[in-house]
Formats: structure tokens, C-alpha cells, sequence
């Protein structure tokens, strides 16, 4: 298994928000400003942050276990915001009650870099 077995976290969660995402819902009524204060949100900074860590801790084990490159902080960095966008537009497409929302986009964003703050801190 060598080095792969530092993404199983990351995959996993990966799949975990795949599930959570596809379930089947209904549209969120229209944008209020209090909106962005919703648990909802709070749940969306959570998810992402720890899945933007958890793939930052399998990079940091498999490739870099000393110093990290910046290059491949924003690779990680742009795969869980393409991720979490994905997300977004497949519960649209694909799954009756749920819609595509920018604003669950900008909280995985801000999750994202919440994660990769968060990472740093602990590993200091």
C-alpha cells in the first residue's frame, strides 16, 4: 500500500461529502443576507476545511515530509474548491430539490483556506 495510505483520509471524506451532497433535498429559499450566517454554511467551512487538511497531511507525508512547496499548497487548495463546486453543480444536475448555490461555494472556499490555516498551526 505504501504512501497511498496517507490520502485514505482524504478519499474518504471526499466520498463522505459526495454522499452528503447527492441526498435528496429542496431548494433553499431566496438569498437574505442573514443567510450567510446560516448553520448550513457553518456545516459547508467545516467539511471543507478538514477535507482540504487531510489532503494537505497525505501531500505533506507522501511527497514533502519537511516543507511543503507553495505550489503544491495551491494545487491542493484549487482541487477542493473545484471539488466542492463540482459538488454543487451535481446536486443541481443530477438530484431532484437541491440547487446550486454560490453561497455554499464561498463557504467551501473560506473552509478551504480555514483547513489549510488550521493544518499549519497544528503542525507548528
Amino acid at each position: 500500500m505504501g504512501k497511498i495510505k496517507y490520502f485514505i483520509p482524504a478519499v474518504l471524506w471526499a466520498m463522505l461529502i459526495l454522499g452528503v451532497s447527492t441526498m435528496p433535498g429542496s431548494s433553499l429559499p431566496d438569498f437574505e443576507w442573514g443567510d450567510l450566517l446560516q448553520p448550513d454554511k457553518l456545516g459547508h467551512l467545516v467539511v471543507y476545511g478538514i477535507f482540504t487538511g487531510t489532503l494537505l497531511w497525505g501531500n505533506a507525508k507522501w511527497f514533502h515530509p519537511e516543507k511543503m512547496p507553495r505550489y503544491t499548497i495551491i494545487i491542493v487548495l484549487l482541487v477542493a474548491v473545484l471539488y466542492g463546486i463540482l459538488m454543487e453543480w451535481l446536486q443541481w444536475q443530477f438530484f431532484p430539490g437541491r440547487n446550486f448555490d454560490v453561497l455554499d461555494i464561498i463557504a467551501n472556499i473560506i473552509g478551504c483556506f480555514i483547513g489549510l490555516t488550521s493544518l499549519r498551526f497544528i503542525l507548528k
